[in-house]
């Protein structure tokens, strides 16, 4: 495929079902996990699930922040016809995402402890969150490789190669988890353990990819390292920050819910967290469908081909987040009851807090589309200010000022508004980026 002259319509179907799909199978570690927990632990591991969630976030993060960074700059380069920029910037890449994966690997294995308490774990949650933490702690390699790697794969025109690990991967979980939860009953180690296994598979058929003849991938010694590392990380920041804002929102919430509105709405914030994984995860697929065409052809100065792969993108993102809204809206408790067993308490709390909380997926996905459409054109800045907007100081300001007003309700309301205001300062400013390219600026 040629994303410079080829049909723009046609280049972002390929990317996006391919996209989606790897997107939904990542996001299905934690979901499945999270249904096996639920069905085979109880409420109490649902609600281990929330404290845990925030060490999936920090590997996102760093895969992100070098993956997305690494493959822009590379798809720009390649577009401005300097392959061998190209090579050096993946090079780079390499060793950044090494670097600062063993120093958060080091950390996260020597503070486990602490980590689980600063995310809201108590007396009685901590043993379940540790159980199952231990295991995606010792493997966080592998989780950071995967999504590092399927930046670049994706980037090289492989977008199905992507779709076909990532759901390798899936089913392996899919089948660890029945066999490790339910015949062997190995509770949230179980779960644990079947998640590594899919991830560990995913990865050695990556590294299988990257390490063919046939890829365009090379390696380049880059011509000044730490200016390679910085430029990466600032073209990344901004699609990473939206995981590192998963991190202190939950530090937060966890332990907002916990003082305000007690377990059974953590367990259920338990729930949420994997289905706003997923649905983030879609979001994010949708952007990283349109990322290659749009660096590339910016890169090449084909503006007007850049903002059709937009407009596509964003209708894409709107129809999905109305689709998911929709269904949490109508069937609250159908939903949360697919994650654990029902307990009375669990039961009525549910509508309230998914009827709230679910509004807020239609301005999440235009915001973290815009976030990787804004990274795709070279503007790390302001995509960087929306994620910090909407996933921390929003975020944050609203989770501990709402509550002082509204109680516990005010937690979700407070989630909703943050990510409803970012749109609307988003929305302004893609449509004045907009105007400006069109008047030649």
């Amino acid at each position: 495929m040629n994303l410079i002259k080829d049909d723009v319509k046609t280049l972002f179907y390929q990317y996006l079902i391919p996209a989606v799909s790897s997107a939904i199978a990542v996001a299905a570690y934690s979901l499945i996990d999270t249904i096996a927990i639920g069905q085979g632990v109880g409420a109490n591991g649902t609600a281990a699930c929330a404290l845990v969630l925030p060490i999936f976030s920090i590997a996102s993060f760093i895969a992100l922040l070098c993956g997305i960074g690494g493959s822009v700059l590379m798809s720009r380069s390649r577009g401005e016809g300097n392959r061998e920029k190209g090579d050096a910037y993946f090079t780079a890449a390499i060793m950044c995402v090494f670097l600062l994966t063993s120093v958060a690997w080091i950390i996260g294995n020597l503070f486990q402890a602490q980590f689980y308490r600063l995310c809201g774990a108590d007396d009685i949650l901590f043993p379940y969150a540790k159980e199952y933490g231990a295991w995606i702690f010792a493997f966080l390699p592998s989780f950071v490789l995967v999504t590092f790697l399927n930046c670049f794969v994706r980037t090289d025109g492989s977008p199905r190669f992507v779709m076909c690990s990532t759901l390798t991967g899936g089913v392996v979980n899919i089948i660890g988890d029945w066999l490790f939860v339910f015949p062997l009953e190995m509770g949230m180690a179980g779960a644990a353990i079947a998640t590594v296994l899919g991830s560990v598979v995913q990865a050695m058929m990556l590294l299988g990819y990257i390490l063919k003849k046939k890829t365009s991938l090379k390696l380049a010694k880059p011509f000044k390292w730490i200016p390679a590392f910085r430029r990466i990380a600032v073209t990344g920041f901004g699609a990473s920050l939206s995981s590192l804002a998963v991190i202190a929102v939950s530090f937060i919430a966890n332990n907002q819910i916990m003082k305000y509105a007690g377990g059974a709405s953590l367990a259920v914030y338990g729930v949420l967290g994997t289905i706003s994984a997923l649905f983030n995860s879609v979001f994010s697929g949708i952007g990283q469908a349109a990322q290659p065409i749009v660096s590339e052809n910016y890169g090449a100065g084909q503006y007007d081909r850049c903002w059709t792969a937009e407009k596509l993108g964003m209708k894409n993102a709107v129809l999905f987040g109305a689709l998911f809204a929709a269904i949490s809206i109508l069937f609250p408790v159908k939903v949360t009851g697919i994650f654990m067993h029902m307990t009375p308490e669990v039961e009525t709390v549910t509508p309230y807090i998914l009827r709230v909380y679910s509004l807020s997926y239609l301005p999440l996905a235009v915001n973290i589309f815009s976030v990787y459409y804004l990274q795709s054109m070279v503007k790390p800045q302001i995509a960087t200010a929306i994620s910090l907007l909407r996933g921390i100081i929003l975020n944050g300001a609203f989770l501990l000022i709402f509550p002082l007003i509204w109680g516990g309700n005010g937690i979700w309301w407070a989630i909703l508004m943050a990510e409803a205001m970012t749109m609307v300062i988003t929305a302004i400013y893609i449509f004045s980026l907009y105007r400006r390219y069109q008047h030649g600026n």
